[in-house]
């Protein structure tokens, strides 16, 4: 089992100072920080050449995914492929078919075959099912669906407090209304307490590795996380 953390360059406001001390943290504890470039994209080179242990991920729809692709794939980190975001894409970026993600695997896998891919998996499963399984990519999942049926390494991205409060609560509701099967009670189907051991335990059983986003970004949370789940 592996574990790693998520930080999505938007909480930090772009800050790349921010970044780099973060990444300095979370690289000495844990196996993968995953950086989530959802508006700017990464590409400053000073900055790359600094990171470690990284995951850097490529919005497929996004018109300058194979520009990013060419960028990343000159360093030593993994990279996640997902669909995107559409609360930072363009209309005509939005309206792109889903499988424009098959055409930027194969040219990852053609372009940096020994970089091991993340494919992203929500809404899309029987999409790259056949790609994650013929290749050995990693299936990497997001906290609150289906664990996907795919014959592959898993992985699992799991938004976490360290308890949950009203406050808390209140501040994730626009995240908790975009998740299909929200009814409005049932957060902890998609925010993890790590109170919640039955939780944990599950999630442990069903995956390789777990990836978790701090709602609270703060370096006490951060190194709670692997403290409470491991």
């Amino acid at each position: 089992m592996k574990y790693g953390i998520a930080t999505k360059l938007t909480k930090i406001n772009n800050d790349f100072q921010k970044l780099l001390e973060l990444n300095n943290i979370i690289s000495s504890v844990y196996d993968y920080h995953i950086i989530d470039a959802e508006n700017i994209p990464l590409t400053n080179e000073s900055l790359l050449n600094d990171l470690k242990k990284c995951v850097l991920t490529i919005q497929s729809k996004r018109k300058d995914a194979l520009e990013l692709l060419d960028i990343y794939s000159s360093y030593d980190f993994d990279i996640s492929i997902v669909l995107g975001n559409n609360y930072y894409l363009s209309d005509k970026e939005i309206n792109t078919p889903n499988k424009i993600i098959l055409d930027l695997i194969n040219n990852a896998m053609d372009k940096c075959p020994n970089i091991q891919l993340w494919i992203g998996t929500e809404g899309i499963e029987k999409t790259v099912k056949n790609i994650i399984e013929e290749n050995n990519l990693i299936s990497y999942s997001v906290y609150g669906g289906k664990y996907p049926q795919i014959n592959s390494d898993k992985a699992i991205y799991v938004p976490f407090v360290e308890k949950m409060n009203h406050d808390i609560l209140k501040s994730m509701q626009d995240y908790l209304n975009r998740r299909k099967n929200y009814n409005g009670n049932n957060w902890g189907d998609f925010i993890l307490s790590l109170e919640n051991t039955d939780k944990i335990k599950e999630l442990k059983n069903k995956n390789d590795i777990i990836i978790g986003y701090p709602i609270i970004n703060k370096i006490k949370d951060i190194k709670c996380f692997l403290n409470n789940i491991k």
